[in-house]
């Protein structure tokens, strides 16, 4: 194993806290990490934070696409999990860049969606050979109010399949499998022999008391906090 590399087979998935990872990015100061510790009732155990870090222009030019998963998985996510004394069951972050420090760590890096940033319709509606597709709940909306929908065909909206971990320059992501939880979106490792569905349910757990995307603003507005009284 190289040097500084983890293992996740040591994990015991014992701890029932959560670790939340995710970086602003200012335009006047530049990069800022923030790590928070949760346990599993949401309050905070402990917070740590980056000083501002900001490339240069020859980082940028010889790093290209890899520069930002440099930054915010290898340099950020890394040192402040490093800091960190206390044990997570997983590191939490909204920022697909944070996953490359998955080989830096000895606990499962998770991927939380967030749907928010989404268009609650599609922009087009799905078509296949001219015929438009709607969903059940907006088909029985229709009849309704009496409108002839015999040129639409329904489609079960629940049968699309869940969305893949977007693509990181230099890393691959295949191995993180996506799984709702509630009313979020979020995507373990399969890889590293961590038992996955044990993993899910653990976290799946944790989730009945704690948001897993609302952490990230707590994080944001303490770093924006941390900022101004400086």
């Amino acid at each position: 194993m190289e040097e500084g590399r983890k293992s996740l087979h040591s994990i015991p998935l014992m701890s029932e806290n959560l670790g939340f990872l995710t970086v602003i990015e200012q335009s006047s100061s530049g990069l800022t990490g923030g790590y928070l510790v949760l346990n599993k009732t949401g309050r905070p155990l402990e917070f740590h934070c980056t000083v501002p870090m900001c490339p240069d222009r020859i980082q940028q030019i010889l790093y290209g696409d890899s520069l930002r998963p440099f930054l915010y998985g290898e340099k950020i996510a890394h040192t402040l999990i490093q800091r960190s004394k206390l044990p997570v069951l997983s590191v939490l972050t909204d920022y697909v860049s944070i996953l490359p420090v998955q080989p830096l760590i000895s606990v499962p890096a998770v991927y939380v969606f967030d749907e928010t940033k989404k268009p609650s319709l599609p922009a087009e509606p799905h078509t296949e050979h001219g015929v438009r597709e709607i969903s059940e709940e907006l088909n029985e909306s229709l009849k309704g109010f009496g409108i002839n929908n015999a040129n639409l065909r329904t489609r079960d909206s629940h049968s699309d399949e869940l969305p893949q971990v977007p693509w990181v320059p230099g890393f691959e992501t295949e191995p993180w499998k996506s799984v709702r939880l509630g009313n979020r979106l979020i995507a373990v490792p399969e890889a590293g022999g961590v038992d996955w569905n044990d993993l899910v349910a653990k976290i799946k757990e944790l989730a009945r008391t704690i948001d897993v995307l609302e952490p990230f603003s707590r994080i944001r507005l303490a770093l924006e906090e941390a900022k101004n009284a400086a």
